[in-house]
């Protein structure tokens, strides 16, 4: 198991509750792949560099977590195939 992070960007149009719903399914995905998770930051809406999507703003999150190094390509598939995840990016802390 190695340590991970993920900094993840939401659409801003999604209620409280489909955000919420959202960064649990992040985080179920990466249980589900014999993972754990640890710290969870909440960056809240902020404005994006550049236009994602015809989007401007976007809900930002950090989590950390341990991950098996295999199963990281698998988490990935998953989220590239999310169109309510503007962006994301996971980078090894180890």
């Amino acid at each position: 198991m190695r340590d991970y992070e993920i900094v993840y960007v939401i659409r801003p149009d999604l209620s409280d509750e489909d955000r919420s719903a959202k960064i649990e399914r992040i985080h179920s995905l990466i249980t589900e792949n014999s993972g754990e998770i640890g710290k969870v930051e909440d960056w809240g809406k902020r404005v994006l560099a550049y236009e994602i999507r015809h989007n401007t703003e976007g809900y930002y999150g950090l989590a950390e977590f341990r991950l098996p190094p295999d199963s990281v390509r698998t988490v990935e598939d998953r989220l590239n195939i999310d169109e309510e995840i503007l962006r994301y990016q996971i980078i090894s802390r180890s």
